[in-house]
């Protein structure tokens, strides 16, 4: 480091977040399952490490950055240069390079999503103390057409919330750490999703009462699910719950709640993500699996620090 960069750096605003993620993250673990999962070509000049190409991608997710955006931010910004371990004279990989790894990365960040959730359960975070599933809406990328068939996004459907995706989420618990996620357009019932997103290892399931029609299907797994008022016939209003119920909903309802958390951090938390990036549900999956990779990294930093303090 000269003189004039030790300088600036002692000017220099501390970025606790970066400086946490620096110090929590399993980068080597990631770095071995990027060299796994994207495969370069041969020949041209050398690439850029593909660890540094993912560290720009978080600053997307964690700050709800375009390319452009990104690349611009990392000149301007002396802690995110500090984050990727560039220094003042490096060259920043412009926002072509970036695109082109994101494009490569989001088709694995499903698997990256898993190879995390086996690193929380080694460090002894995942304590099958109870798991909640949830969904959200996520609005669609473009509008809809009353002729569906000249609807920009084919995959993009109608639902009770808007036209767009559904994305159900299976969360744990105690550490509050995204588990799976599943992706769906908003025209099936969130019921539908309930057994893709589980994970096979539950022993104890919270969700809210539009999951109430799997309550007995779930084999082995004991089923903490709100119960839902039936309605009544027409003409009639609709009857109370028994009393018995309406004690188990008070029980169970903290609980389900959980999950808005993790949908809070998404839309607000991780650069206000209202609607899709993309079109199509392949590309909305791959963003959402983003999502859970980047709000799970921030999650397990605040987890490490509570256990430090």
């Amino acid at each position: 480091m000269n003189f004039a960069q030790h300088v600036i750096n002692e000017v220099n605003p501390r970025n606790r977040l970066l400086e946490e993620m620096t110090k929590v993250v399993p980068w080597e673990m990631l770095k071995k399952e990027l060299e796994k999962g994207i495969i370069r070509k041969k020949g041209g000049r050398p690439a850029y490490c593909l660890l540094l190409l993912l560290k720009m991608y978080l600053f997307q997710v964690w700050y709800g950055l375009s390319d452009e955006g990104c690349d611009y931010q990392i000149k301007d910004r002396l802690s995110f240069r500090e984050f990727l371990g560039l220094g003042i004279n490096d060259h920043v990989p412009d926002a072509t390079t970036l695109e082109n790894f994101r494009h490569d990365f989001e088709p694995i960040a499903e698997e990256v999503l898993a190879k995390l959730d086996k690193f929380f359960k080694e460090k002894g975070l995942l304590l099958k103390e109870g798991n909640v599933v949830d969904a959200t809406f996520i609005q669609a990328n473009s509008r809809s057409h009353k002729d569906p068939k000249k609807n920009s996004d084919l995959d993009a459907e109608w639902g009770h919330k808007g036209f767009g995706y559904s994305g159900t989420v299976n969360m744990d618990v105690k550490s509050k750490l995204v588990r799976k996620v599943v992706t769906t357009s908003a025209r099936p019932h969130d019921s539908k999703m309930l057994k893709p997103s589980l994970k096979g290892d539950e022993k104890l399931l919270y969700a809210d009462s539009a999951y109430g029609t799997h309550r007995y299907q779930l084999r082995g797994i004991k089923t903490r699910i709100l119960y839902k008022q039936n309605r009544g016939k027409k003409g009639e209003p609709t009857p109370d719950l028994p009393a018995r119920k309406k004690l188990l909903n008070k029980a169970y309802a903290k609980i389900p709640a959980r999950g808005e958390h993790v949908f809070g951090c998404w839309k607000t938390g991780l650069g206000g993500i209202q609607r899709a990036w993309y079109r199509g549900l392949e590309r909305v999956n791959q963003q959402l699996q983003s999502l859970a990779i980047g709000y799970n990294l921030r999650r397990y930093g605040y987890l490490v620090r509570g256990k430090c303090a």
